[in-house]
């Protein structure tokens, strides 16, 4: 296997990204460490394979397992997962585009994934879904991979049974690369959305580096998105912001993101802090000077090891792993309503699991997070889940049966509270992320536990 940091460093240049890990590789990296036992394997329903078809004909794929995929539920009992990928024709790989497979509840079936209107490459997709059903999405879109095209963020919805065509949100002649998009929506069906964007650099700064850049805001208001706002403070030319986290506590957002200082693939590949704001929800008040959530003391942090989910009943709530090579200790902390402080850490998972968390909370106030659980090209998915007060069974993993390398995981809850698990699958001996699986009502809860 490649050294990590040479690919790393690949990522950082020619993907864009250089934050905190990007292939499945480095998720299954590694490392002359002693092992924590592996979390309780517990049986789970049969997992499906997502299909990909242009104009009817069905095709295998190989996904950019740089972007996890997204999975939204809909009232109606159905779902949609949300991937990039290139379909295999006959002629080989075709380009990078965005894929959506929607789960229909009348035939209890994934129907085959389509690809999304837009340019060459499409990637970053973030969704939600309003209370009439509607689902609303952005993502990155890009002309094609050469130097001097910028990835542009889009918005569409899906209504009347078809994609609505994609508008720029922000459009700007010195946006440079617009990216990791993240979407929210309000109880009254408006939506929110922040952005890595360089239109406040220098025009040499926006040049030298794609992650040379400030987070952005906006809003959907009367059928326009408002006018970008800057979020974050520039500190230093080599000081900047990433992965932007955003949710609704009732009346007001909550962003966090993570700070990173260098502009080497070794000074990137870490955050150096996470920080965090607020602001009234009908933008009545500026966004509130960042606040620190927490520094690195040592090892990694930040990026794609944290994330945001809004509490149905009031606040916010955010798990983190703080990762040392040889165990990765993974924290929560919750924002009560309306608060402008944050818990103390609670620690909910200790060992060799815990990497890339992504959560999702049950209107009870049921916490569920999954992550990747192992290394050494072990890898398979974990779940953990916290009752309302905070207690937990333990962590499990969900992908025992599925083979080869299983990682890189989105949730969703339906109606029902029931979750939708949605990741990426690599056959054992191949060296190409080919398939999408889903996992739906999964088990998180070992059977003897109460």
């Amino acid at each position: 296997m490649a050294d990590w940091r040479l690919r790393l460093a690949a990522a950082c240049l020619m993907l864009w990204l250089a934050h905190t890990g990007s292939t499945l590789a480095q998720d299954a990296e590694t490392a002359a460490v002693p092992q924590s036992p592996p979390p309780l394997e517990i049986p789970q329903p049969a997992y499906e394979v997502l299909r990909v078809e242009d104009g009817g004909v069905p095709f295998s794929y190989r996904v950019w397992e740089e972007w996890v995929p997204q999975v939204v539920t809909t009232p109606d009992g159905g779902a949609w997962t949300f991937f990039t990928a290139q379909a295999r024709t006959p002629d080989g790989y075709g380009s990078r585009r965005l894929f959506a497979a929607r789960f229909d509840p009348a035939k209890m079936v994934w129907l085959p994934a389509t690809a999304m209107p837009g340019d060459d490459t499409q990637f970053g997709a973030s969704a939600v879904v309003d209370s009439k059903g509607v689902v609303h999405l952005v993502y990155s879109d890009r002309v094609n991979d050469n130097a001097n095209a910028w990835s542009q963020l889009v918005y569409t919805r899906f209504v009347d049974g078809a994609w609505s065509a994609p508008a720029q949100v922000a459009p700007d002649p010195n946006a440079g690369h617009q990216m990791l998009a993240s979407l929210a929506i309000d109880k009254k069906d408006g939506l929110h959305v922040v952005w890595r964007d360089q239109r406040f650099v220098s025009p040499e700064a926006r040049l030298a580096l794609p992650t040379n850049a400030d987070i952005l805001g906006s809003d959907y208001v009367n059928g326009a998105w408002t006018t970008p706002v800057q979020i974050n403070t520039r500190e230093a030319p080599d000081v900047n912001p990433a992965w932007p986290h955003l949710a609704v506590d009732n009346d007001r957002l909550v962003l966090v993101w993570s700070i990173y200082k260098g502009t080497t693939a070794d000074e990137m590949r870490s955050a150096a802090r996470v920080e965090w704001s607020t602001r009234a929800l009908d933008a009545s008040a500026k966004w509130t000077t960042p606040q620190v959530l927490f520094e690195r003391q040592s090892g990694d942090a930040g990026g794609r090891l944290i994330d945001l989910a809004a509490d149905p009943r009031g606040g916010a709530v955010v798990v983190y792993g703080l990762y040392n090579h040889s165990n990765n200790e993974l924290f929560m902390q919750r924002l009560a309503e309306g608060s402008d402080a944050w818990s103390k850490p609670t620690l909910i998972a200790s060992g060799d699991y815990g990497y890339l968390p992504r959560l999702t909370i049950a209107a009870d106030g049921t916490v569920y997070v999954v992550f990747n659980n192992g290394r050494n090209r072990d890898v398979d998915i974990g779940g953990l889940m916290t009752d309302p007060s905070g207690h937990s069974a333990g962590p499990v993993t969900l992908t025992p049966a599925d083979g080869g390398v299983t990682a890189r995981a989105s949730i969703a809850l339906d109606s029902h509270g029931s979750p939708w698990v949605v990741y990426l699958h690599q056959l054992a001996g191949t060296s190409n992320v080919t398939e999408i699986r889903s996992l739906r009502a999964a088990t998180f809860v070992p059977p003897s536990s109460p």
